[in-house]
């Protein structure tokens, strides 16, 4: 074996439960005898135990450019190694580019995958592909080496217990065969807080007292573990050229098979373990005598263990001085499946370094099942000092075992770098201190999950289930809260998720609760305040008939609660849909479609959302026709308003031409050969203009918002049959029928706003305009966004949209309305601007068939008001709360020509404050999966993405009351 062959560890990160987060407190833990597992009672076939590490569930997604919803369907698993891996190579230096780094990678299977397929069907059905990519194993090495910019090999190995040990195997062999520079060997195991224990069978694998006992005469089985680690290999001839800290080097390793010499597939083989030892040995070109410890597979089972025992025995033969002692850290950390052979290898390296064994753990006595006489192998309590006997120069050298189910076996031969580079170079090469990740938060689930989640057994045994809502007592709910937390929670103003609870409890914890009371409690509503004080007065409420909002109505549109509320009202609705029915009663749909390639005609261009989509529209080398009032006039104003996306490219302003006309005036106000040359080339119109004024009737907003509607119908069906995209609003419910917290489909609107709310009113009426050219031949969407912010490179702020008005009337008075700070009070929902061009243009443009298809581009995460607060915090602004009537009197004493919702206040300040929460419509997400997951994906909801948003110098231009857009 050549010097050139050999692998220095330079780097080794790691997660454990209790706290531990770095080499040295694994080393302590061991050193000192303890373990890391939470017991309770041990009852008949059952054991409680817990082991859950208490930050799983937190993560960093800014750093690696992963959005709140991508990071909420990934595995814990994965986004913990993903943390690991950017901790392990900033620490090392390894931010270079020349280097190639290749990463090799195993996980549990993942509990977290399975957690939605059982209790979010919803969840489920809309995103199969990224719940895939972001819970299964095969992409894991991929996702790190995506994220984190690495080009060597990616690989996932799955070979059961031995996966970690296979994949540094794996890792070596890269190295050596310059496949790669540098390779992350990366491996976690981490299992659903609602996994308090397991149950204990005869013939398992577990232990019946909860304790692992390797090579001990009472062992009767193991325990399972949670933990991540990774460690960071490169060729040591280059370590040692670029000062690298050496942690221990790598010798050789082997891996191999059992075959059938064995009784079962399960089963462990003598002869399998004999021959990967000796052929690692080889490998290693290492005497057996020299070896002075052995890091064993080791669980704990009365088979297992013998086996292996004799293996290594035959294998190694008689020790050289000072003889060779064998262990495991299963007794510490317990069963950490394919990540077991990682934190072998860890701890080996920590055993070289520090030149000492730890005491083994829960060893009473040596296992009578294996001949210990022959000093082959030796095992003690006791701490072991190996250069005890040995001369003071002679290396230290250790082997690490891991054997998985199905007969993959793996065994690695390390020395320490102390002997190898010598005391002084060694002693140089002090390992650096960590670098950590910034911005870790902890993670909800993706959406609010209004369809409950599946009852899960009950965790507190002799409650009886609820008919009706009621509350619990505090001991039952603090027990409720411990079955879900990594340790107990014994106060009712103690935080769920400072104890370990993570979304997986909160899942079930929030199912129990419901199962025992029933009452439905949202996960918005859980982490207002996420104690179990927070809860019992929630159930206090709802036991007292004061609603929560809780309950949440699922009633689709058709089966409104109410309609118009008077009969006049209901003949004014009558009347405007009978109107539109007479105006297109003898549209004549041109039969020849337009040529798909040709213009496509654009309303709005100069207004927020039609910037975004023209943007989008030249990027894709669409030629577009912007119309404006004044045309050419205007083009400086449409390229002004193209500065403030992120897509806008000047090279391609050739691409668009503006041409004069109105869309309230008849014909859209083009004159006769204008309209007929138009209607000739253009192939689709995409409809975005609109009066967004909230403070006006529907008189004052009907003929720029809905007259326009029957033009851009007229228009499509002249000449040649045009597609038409039209630009809806969510404001189209806003009526007492549809009630709050219900589920609107994607289907039209069955119930008119009343004609006070102008804005919602008129663009409901534009909406049936559209429905009924589908049923007349064309093809058309009436696509529903929710409020709109900048695109997200840019973060620029609609100055028009509502949310920043009212955000500049807290800015403006240093105060903000008391009802805020209601528990689940709910404030918007919203996309960036160009994941809403992205959906118009790309995601839910029209087929080209007949008809009328109807998308609800409305993610299901909603801001809070607390949220909204939280943002404001952050990015450095301090208001404090006032009685509601109190600050909406202040907010209407402003100039409504800067904060124009100041019309509004006057009216809202005589409204008595009722404490009770407001609630957003849920909105079912079109059934093109791609859609439905850029829409969630790209959420604007989380108090960090709108700091981001605040934080602009001027939150938003002055304005008048009324933004028309056209």
């Amino acid at each position: 074996m050549t010097f050139d062959d050999r692998i220095a560890i330079v780097g080794m990160h790691l997660k454990l439960p209790t706290g531990i987060d770095t080499t040295d407190g694994f080393w302590q833990l061991m050193d000192e005898g303890r373990d890391v597992f939470a017991r309770g009672p041990v009852t008949e076939g059952r054991v409680s135990l817990t082991s859950h590490i208490a930050d799983a569930h937190w993560f960093a997604a800014e750093p690696f450019g992963i959005s709140e919803y991508e990071a909420g369907l990934t595995d814990p698993q994965h986004r913990l190694l993903l943390e690991l891996a950017w901790e392990c190579l900033r620490t090392a230096g390894a931010d270079d580019t020349d280097s190639v780094t290749g990463v090799f990678s195993s996980c549990s299977p993942s509990s977290f995958f399975e957690e939605i397929l059982l209790h979010r069907p919803d969840l489920w059905a809309r995103n199969v592909s990224q719940i895939l990519e972001g819970t299964q194993g095969d992409y894991l090495a991929t996702r790190i080496a995506y994220r984190l910019g690495l080009t060597g090999p990616a690989l996932h190995i799955g070979t059961g217990c031995s996966s970690s040990l296979v994949a540094l195997h794996q890792a070596v062999s890269a190295l050596n065969s310059f496949q790669c520079d540098r390779a992350l060997v990366a491996a976690a195991s981490i299992h659903s807080p609602g996994e308090t224990g397991y149950d204990v069978r005869e013939g398992g694998i577990y232990s019946a007292d909860g304790r692992c006992r390797p090579f001990a005469d009472d062992a009767n089985g193991t325990v399972p573990g949670n933990g991540a680690a990774v460690v960071l290999l490169k060729r040591l001839e280059d370590a040692l050229a670029d000062g690298d800290p050496v942690h221990a080097v790598i010798l050789g390793s082997a891996v191999n098979n059992d075959g059938h010499r064995k009784a079962g597939f399960a089963a462990p083989s003598i002869d399998g373990q004999l021959d990967c030892v000796l052929t690692a040995l080889d490998t290693a070109e290492v005497d057996p005598a020299q070896v002075s410890y052995v890091e064993a597979h080791g669980t704990g089972t009365r088979v297992g263990d013998p086996i292996e025992l004799r293996a290594l025995a035959k294998a190694y033969g008689t020790p050289g001085a000072g003889g060779r002692n064998v262990g495991s850290v299963k007794a510490n950390i317990g069963h950490c499946d394919v990540a077991a052979g990682l934190f072998g290898l860890i701890k080996t390296a920590l055993v070289l370094s520090h030149g000492t064994v730890p005491p083994q753990l829960n060893l009473t006595a040596p296992t009578t099942a294996h001949d210990w006489s022959d000093g082959t192998l030796s095992i003690t309590g006791s701490r072991v000092d190996l250069r005890a006997g040995r001369d003071a120069d002679a290396p230290l050298i250790a082997g690490v075992s891991s054997l998985g189910v199905g007969g993959t076996n793996a065994h690695v031969l390390l020395q320490d770098s102390r002997s190898l580079i010598g005391a002084e170079e060694a002693g140089h090469r002090t390992p650096r201190a960590i670098v950590r990740i910034p911005g870790r938060t902890p993670y909800q689930p993706p959406v609010s999950p209004d369809a409950a989640a599946d009852a899960v057994p009950a965790a507190v045994q002799g409650a009886a289930v609820a008919a009706a809502p009621t509350t619990i007592a505090d001991a039952t709910l603090l027990e409720l809260f411990s079955q879900h937390t990594a340790e107990p929670v014994t106060a009712m103003n103690e935080d769920f998720f400072a104890f370990g609870g993570d979304s997986f409890g909160l899942l079930h914890l929030l199912a129990e609760i419901d199962r025992l009371t029933g009452v439905e409690l949202s996960v918005e509503e859980f982490m207002a305040e996420p104690t179990a004080a927070h809860v019992r007065a929630c159930l206090e409420r709802a036991a007292a008939g004061s609603s929560t909002g809780s309950d949440r109505s699922t009633a689709a549109p058709d089966e409104a609660k109410e309609g118009p509320a008077t009969d006049a009202e209901a003949d004014a609705d009558a009347d405007a849909l009978r109107t539109i029915a007479d105006r297109l009663a003898g549209l004549a749909v041109a039969e020849t479609a337009a040529d798909p390639d040709g213009p496509v005609l654009l309303t709005g261009a100069t207004g927020f959302v039609g910037a975004h989509v023209l943007a989008d529209l030249l990027a894709a080398g669409r030629h577009v026709v912007c119309l404006l009032r004044g045309g050419e006039e205007r083009r400086t104003a449409v390229i002004e308003r193209l500065r403030s996306t992120a897509g806008w490219d000047p090279a391609r302003q050739y691409l668009f031409t503006c041409v004069a006309g109105d869309i309230a005036r008849p014909r859209l106000g083009l004159d006769g050969p204008a309209y007929d040359s138009l209607a000739e080339r253009v192939a689709w119109v995409i409809h975005s203009a609109a009066a967004v004024n909230h403070v006006y009737a529907y008189e004052g907003l009907a003929d720029v918002n809905t007259d326009s509607a029957a033009g851009i119908v007229e228009f499509a069906a002249t000449a040649r049959r045009k597609a038409v995209t039209y630009l809806s609003t969510t404001a189209v419910f806003s009526t007492d029928a549809y009630a709050p917290g219900s589920e609107i489909a994607a289907g039209p609107v069955t119930v008119l706003p009343p004609r006070s709310d102008g804005y919602g009113r008129s663009k409901a009426l534009a909406e049936h305009y559209f429905r009924r050219a589908g049923e007349l031949g064309l093809s058309t969407v009436v696509l529903r966004i929710p409020n709109v912010f900048g695109d997200r490179a840019t973060r620029a702020i609609n100055g028009i949209d509502a949310i920043w008005s009212w955000t500049k009337a807290i800015l403006a008075t240093g105060h903000y309305p008391r009802g805020f700070d209601v528990t689940g009070d709910e404030l918007f929902q919203a996309l960036p601007g160009d994941v809403v061009a992205r959906v118009v243009t790309e995601q839910a443009r029209p087929t080209g068939e007949p008809g009328c298809r109807f998308v609800n581009a409305v993610p299901n995460l909603v801001c809070s008001s607390r949220g909204m607060i939280a943002a404001l915090r952050a990015a450095g602004h301090r208001p404090e709360p006032l009685p509601d009537q109190e600050w909406y009197r202040m907010v209407a004493a402003l100039d409504p020509h800067e904060v124009w919702v100041a019309a509004l206040a006057g009216g809202l300040a005589g409204r008595p404050e009722t404490g009770l929460p407001q609630r957003l419509h849920r909105f079912a997400l079109d059934e093109d999966p791609d859609v439905a997951a850029l829409v969630n994906h790209n959420a604007v909801w989380a108090p960090s993405d709108l700091a981001a948003y605040l934080g602009a110098p001027e939150l938003a231009p002055q304005t008048a009351l009324t933004g028309t857009e056209h």
